[in-house]
């Protein structure tokens, strides 16, 4: 009893060691959220149509591969699928389900995957079992992070 008692306070010890040098890394952590919470804010405003919000996520030299589009696109044409939320077109409910995210200084990739669902006003509904498999890259200049790149495209029903 004795013996197990004095090997609970060195892993104690080592643990609080380990906290103290920073082994356990909180900053990290606290990236992590803060990309998935810039994840979840393009989400948020593609849902409430708000263009301004969106688009103000994608740095200028933005180039990517959006779901659905034939070909890589730029900034200019990343407010559409707002647009459409906005004016009524359809509207959008959506399940994000975090993968992995990894840092490289100024420079965050966040994978993920999401059920994304349209509901458009003549009763018709696409998207319903779909699951997307989205890479952002998001870039920090100065005090914000902004989307670089990225693609998006549907997991393939053998890959579930």
């Amino acid at each position: 009893m004795e013996h197990e008692t004095g090997h609970r306070r060195i892993i104690g010890h080592i643990v609080a060691v380990c906290c103290a040098l920073g082994f356990f890394s909180l900053p990290i952590l606290a990236q992590e959220d803060e990309i998935w919470q810039m994840e979840e804010d393009y989400w948020r405003y593609l849902e409430a149509g708000d263009v301004e919000s969106y688009t103000n996520l994608w740095h200028p030299d933005f180039v990517g591969w959006p779901c659905g589009a034939e070909q890589p696109t730029r900034k200019a044409n990343v407010g559409g699928i707002v647009r459409a939320v906005r004016d009524q077109e359809y509207t959008l409910t959506y399940e994000l389900n975090r993968e992995a995210t990894e840092y490289f200084g100024d420079v965050a990739v966040a994978h993920y995957s999401a059920l994304s669902v349209r509901r458009y006003p003549d009763g018709r509904v696409t998207g319903e079992g779909r699951l997307l498999k989205l890479t952002h890259t998001w870039i920090r200049s100065a005090d914000e992070w902004q989307i670089i790149t990225g693609m998006c495209a549907v997991l393939s029903p053998a890959a579930l």
